[in-house]
């Protein structure tokens, strides 16, 4: 039997778990987290209050969302911030892979979004996204074709996502996708807080020739509670930053990926 101080610290743990959920679709209903976590209705009621209480959600009949306002958009703001320095240096490297006369997959993320904002030196290119903000961002640039998926709207992640945006991807071929992950683990593979976007994910990696995994270095090693039901095999690079250790770099290349790591600008490393 656990101890006091070990059910408090799982308690804790489901907790965290339920507002990173929350935080990437927006919204969870309280019968899915009793599937997810296999535990009663007021167990789980009782986590949302406590969730309400620390002022991270607001609760409803059968569940629990965002903050909304101007309090949900600053989430999403903070949420930006993290990592900066890293996502912008794996934009800039991974714009590097993106070429005139391509068609391109752009996974909704802030690391995506970087590529998306250094790829200026593209004046031709079709882009298939479920990123509403890279759109936006590309939409209005000359020789640049915007394909937006379907599919429901989820402001936190400013993207589309279920069954109609993995059905878009049925017949279309892209040379490149760049796909974005809560977690990465050589052991565990690519992994998400919330399954909603599992399927789309897995639609626009088979629509992709060659796959190119984004993701700082926080990220790797780490494990998420929604696996992506696919083999390494499915995935040839993965662009991260300097802060991966090269037992990390054996670890994916022992499984066939190659990893790119993006320095740090010249005036961030002088800094540190």
């Amino acid at each position: 039997m656990k101890s006091k101080t070990e059910q408090l610290a799982d308690m804790q743990q489901r907790r965290d778990k339920i507002l990173e959920m929350i935080r990437e679709d927006g919204t969870v209903t309280v019968k899915a987290l009793t599937e997810t976590f296999g535990l009663t209705e007021a167990t789980i009621r009782t986590d949302l209050r406590m969730l309400q209480k620390a002022g991270h959600v607001q609760r409803y009949h059968g569940g629990a969302t965002l903050m909304t306002g101007k309090q949900n958009t600053g989430a999403l703001l903070l949420e930006r911030q993290t990592h900066l320095e890293e996502k912008e240096a794996i934009g800039r490297l991974a714009a590097h892979y993106v070429e005139n006369g391509d068609t391109v997959i752009f996974d909704s993320g802030t690391t995506t979004t970087a590529i998306a904002e250094a790829i200026g030196h593209i004046r031709r290119l079709s882009v298939i996204t479920t990123a509403v903000n890279i759109a936006l961002k590309l939409g209005g640039e000359p020789g640049i074709n915007i394909l937006l998926t379907g599919g429901t709207f989820k402001f936190p992640t400013l993207s589309t996502s279920g069954e109609k945006a993995a059905s878009f991807f049925e017949n279309v071929l892209a040379e490149k996708l760049f796909l974005a992950t809560a977690c990465i683990s050589p052991r565990l593979g690519l992994s998400f807080p919330s399954e909603t976007d599992i399927k789309v994910k897995m639609a626009m990696i088979n629509s992709a020739s060659t796959v190119y995994v984004v993701a700082d270095s926080s990220k790797i090693d780490k494990v998420s509670m929604f696996a992506l039901p696919c083999d390494w095999s499915h995935i040839h690079y993965l662009i991260t930053d300097s802060g991966i250790t090269p037992a990390q770099i054996a670890a994916f290349e022992a499984l066939g990926v190659q990893v790119l790591v993006a320095p740090l600008a010249v005036a961030q490393r002088r800094a540190m």
